[in-house]
């Protein structure tokens, strides 16, 4: 009767605890945040603040740049020589997510918004399609290590 007992109260206690969040809605959350933080403190920054140090970035535009510390300074050149920079807007929205059993590896794809908006002109938009590989850090979060981006067709 005890151990019938006991395992009611364990069951019960099972039904109520939450569950942790499946990888890949982690995935999908922090790449919510991800966007929310480039809106609000800049595309550089946020890309910078959620990457790894070994990160692949492909935008089409270059080569791929490899690293963290390339990137900054890929980032640092641009933003010297772009005098618009200040006026640039990035955001994106995942739209689906998938992970690794193991929740180590996973990704997400979806569509970007980029708007320059310069006093007395009318606002610029370019928008298209992005997927990123994020890998669980020591601590539990997800940074991402590989970035591809492309641009819709100008109609």
């Amino acid at each position: 009767m005890r151990c019938h007992a006991v395992l009611m109260l364990v069951a019960a206690g099972l039904v109520f605890v939450p569950a942790a969040a499946a990888p890949k809605d982690e995935m999908m959350a922090t790449d919510k945040a991800f966007s929310v933080m480039s809106v609000a403190k800049g595309q550089h920054a946020a890309f910078l603040a959620y990457m790894t140090d070994d990160v692949r970035l492909f935008d089409g535009d270059h080569p791929p740049i490899v690293g963290k510390n390339a990137a900054a300074k890929y980032y640092a050149e641009r933003e010297k020589s772009d005098p618009t920079f200040k006026d640039q807007r990035l955001e994106w929205t995942p739209v689906e997510a998938e992970a690794s059993p193991d929740g180590a590896l996973g990704w997400t794809r979806g569509t970007w918004t980029f708007t320059l908006s310069k006093a007395g002109a009318e606002p610029m938009k370019l928008t298209g399609y992005y997927v990123t590989q994020w890998r669980r850090q020591p601590d539990g979060r997800y940074k991402f290590c590989l970035d591809i981006g492309g641009a819709d067709k100008k109609h």
